[in-house]
């Protein structure tokens, strides 16, 4: 019950982390496709998406027009795409389409490969999608998982990372496991 207790705190810890990942990932790629469209709100642009990535969108203007009754903001459609969504965005078959003319932009801090990145990202959002599931996330190296959040957010913003070093609750909660397991300290969620 101990390891599953500091399980639970873990993967709490993590939302902090996810969060800042997230809202950071869906904010530059959106202002690089609302540059590369002309428009912000460039999913009524002529932009080469696939149609899997269309429907995406339109189930996204669907949902923000149902919550928000009235004043729709462009904000509130690009909150309504999932982190797959933007993620899907830096796969290779959109490399030439968006990578190469625009997506490179938002991420000024990158050295290595899209695919990389991209890859990265992934790896994130299964971790992230295990925490939502409420599946055990003990078994992991989550050091290097919460390295690797803080690496891509680096991609992004150098700013952002500071800002999650200085308040992520992670590394603190890494280094009780053994203590909450062994019962010497006591955890909560």
């Amino acid at each position: 019950m101990r390891l599953y207790t500091w399980n639970i705190s873990v993967a709490s810890a993590f939302w902090g982390s996810f969060n800042a990942l997230e809202v950071s990932l869906r904010n530059a790629v959106h202002a690089e496709l609302g540059a590369l469209a002309g428009q912000e709100d460039w999913w009524h642009a002529a932009l080469p998406l696939h149609p899997f990535e269309q429907k995406r969108v339109v189930e996204a203007q669907l949902a923000a027009q149902r919550a928000q009754r009235k004043d729709l903001q462009t904000g509130h459609v690009v909150a309504e795409l999932s982190l797959g969504f933007w993620i899907g965005l830096l796969a290779n078959k959109y490399h030439q389409r968006l990578w190469v003319p625009a997506l490179h932009q938002a991420f000024p801090h990158v050295t290595g490969k899209r695919r990389d990145l991209h890859k990265k990202l992934e790896t994130l959002r299964k971790l992230r999608n295990r925490i939502a599931h409420h599946e055990p996330i003990f078994a992991r190296n989550l050091s290097a998982d919460h390295q690797r959040v803080l690496a891509v957010l680096g991609t992004i913003s150098p700013a952002a990372v500071e800002w999650v070093e200085h308040h992520s609750r992670v590394p603190e909660t890494i280094a009780r496991r053994q203590a909450v397991i062994d019962g010497s300290e006591t955890t909560t969620f």
